[in-house]
């Protein structure tokens, strides 16, 4: 059986070259991902309410590219009700703190509202969906508490984070 897994956006625009910070081994990473999704030897995770591939639109159609990742979110707007290209998940809103869904640990719910979204669909499973970052520092930041909330999350770009976090002098988040 293939993985169910979760991609956070930036994984894709950074495939895109959308995230102008991104370094060629970041890209590389990125790509590579795309391409085992579009090569169908995983299966996306997405709510049921769209807003996971409704982010990978807006985002992908802001930097007006046609690459693989674009291609893929088109892919998988054509493709959601297909069991073998995406899995749907249905999550709770929670009225408070806004952008919040009642699957999310509440100890990560001060995380960017926007990324909420994300954390829920992979705690909703009963088996825990990994879910794959990119270029997301306040996720490397918080890596402990990600962790500790039971969220598997796979940075792709882990190396360029570590850089950034050396290089600003910030305290290591993991």
């Amino acid at each position: 059986m293939k993985p169910t897994i979760v991609i956070d956006t930036n994984v894709l625009a950074v495939s895109e070259r959308l995230h102008a910070g991104a370094s060629e081994a970041s890209v590389a990473a990125c790509v590579q991902l795309a391409v085992r999704m579009q090569a169908g030897d995983l299966i996306v995770a997405l709510d049921t309410a769209d807003e996971i591939l409704s982010e990978y639109l807006r985002a992908l159609n802001q930097g007006r590219s046609a690459g693989l990742a674009v291609k893929l979110a088109r892919r998988l707007q054509q493709r959601k009700h297909d069991p073998k290209v995406c899995r749907q998940i249905a999550i709770t809103p929670l009225p408070d703190p806004a952008g919040s869904y009642y699957e999310v640990p509440a100890s990560v719910r001060d995380i960017d509202p926007d990324d909420q979204k994300f954390f829920a669909v992979a705690a909703a499973e009963q088996e825990k969906l990994q879910i794959f970052a990119g270029l997301d520092f306040e996720w490397w930041q918080r890596k402990k508490d990600l962790s500790a909330a039971g969220l598997d999350v796979q940075f792709l770009c882990s190396d360029q984070l570590f850089e950034i976090e050396k290089e600003a002098g910030v305290a290591p988040g993991g």
